[in-house]
């Protein structure tokens, strides 16, 4: 957009974690990019949905863009009228849909660190390329052509972590209902406080082949779900538990086959106890451990 002789701000909603607060604020610092002012939005506005799947999800609201485009990997049930872009569930990031995008229209990058930058996007997303789509290979080797090197870009997502993040995964430990479906399928369900995601990474990490991890946000219950390849290949976590949960008790979901969320209108208890019965229907009997 820049390119184009066009300012261009960035805005996200709940702020930026420890690893993406360094890395945005050296982009500021470079110039590649700057906060957006206090109010935005106007009909010369263009606005930009990254990976953030639909209006109803924008720190900002939609309608008071001109136009709107959105670029993610996550897919939603939920329609945002007028938008245009690329959702695309298959890629394993949005940011290699971006870099595709660059390089289909020859844009150089002209700086490594800008391009190591990119790259540590693909490879915090990707677990450093284990999980790699096709297309998340072919935004490296671009993002190398450019003078990225995975080496370098590795440095720039490498965090020790915090005390809290770590208390919460023991408790997520603390607390897990682990369930055996057939010969090989393992289920884990567990709640924390905060660090979800983090929480069932490990839980992933040690075993399981279905991750549920459970917070209560103010009114609302998160569900952060992980699967693996071999159990979600043809069906994915939506169609599998987190779509039924948001029919029952309300909210939403989003996200992939292998990594998505839930927001449900629920008490916590209630929703621990509705996730066996649901995934028994898909899974068969669930047997705890």
């Amino acid at each position: 957009m820049r390119s184009s002789g066009k300012p261009a701000c960035f805005i996200t909603e709940g702020g930026l974690d420890l690893i993406s607060k360094p890395l945005f604020q050296s982009m500021v610092s470079k110039g590649y990019i700057e906060e957006c002012p206090g109010r935005v939005g106007n009909d010369i506005w263009v606005l930009v949905l990254v990976d953030t799947p639909s209006c109803s999800r924008s720190p900002v609201e939609c309608g008071a863009f001109r136009d709107i485009y959105i670029i993610d990997h996550h897919i939603s049930p939920e329609q945002s009228p007028g938008a245009r872009g690329i959702i695309e569930g298959g890629a394993s990031s949005t940011t290699e849909l971006c870099t595709l995008m660059l390089e289909e229209l020859s844009i150089e990058i002209g700086s490594s660190d800008a391009a190591n930058t990119i790259l540590a996007g693909i490879l915090y997303d990707t677990r450093s390329l284990s999980i790699a789509s096709l297309a998340a290979i072919e935004a490296t080797r671009f993002l190398m052509m450019q003078g990225a090197r995975i080496q370098d870009a590795l440095r720039l997502i490498k965090r020790p972590l915090e005390i809290s993040e770590r208390i919460a995964r023991l408790k997520s430990m603390s607390r897990l209902t682990v369930y055996r479906s057939g010969d090989n399928i393992l289920v884990c369900i567990t709640h924390v406080g905060a660090y979800e995601a983090s929480s069932a990474q490990v839980l992933m990490g040690a075993g399981c082949d279905i991750a549920l991890v459970l917070s209560e946000k103010e009114d609302l219950v998160r569900v952060v779900a992980r699967c693996s390849e071999e159990v979600c290949r043809e069906i994915g976590l939506g169609e599998l538990v987190l779509g039924e949960l948001a029919e029952i008790y309300g909210g939403g979901w989003g996200g992939h086959k292998l990594a998505a969320v839930a927001s449900l209108k629920a008490t916590l208890d209630d929703v621990l106890k509705t996730i066996p019965r649901i995934l028994e229907k898909r899974l068969g009997r669930l047997s705890p451990i």
